[in-house]
């Protein structure tokens, strides 16, 4: 099960070493939650409350938490 949206990124915490778990409340999908592979180090500077995302989500099932891809949406 995968699906793409656009929302805000409501909080960003480490997960591991280089992970992160992320929430986020899209238009389509409600909030929703899931890990963002390599977010725990460098890249966490800009998983920032707040932040408007683009976001990819992956799962097995639609229960799981599941992986997701985030990109910032600049104006």
């Amino acid at each position: 099960m995968a699906w793409r949206d656009e929302g805000v990124l409501l909080s960003a915490r480490r997960h591991g070493e280089a992970d992160a778990i992320i929430e986020a409340l899209t238009a389509a999908h409600g909030r929703h939650a899931g890990v963002v592979k390599g977010g725990g180090g460098r890249r966490m500077a800009q998983l920032q409350p707040g932040t408007q995302i683009a976001l990819e989500w992956r799962a097995r099932l639609a229960d799981h938490l599941g992986t997701v891809r985030v990109e910032p949406l600049r104006d």
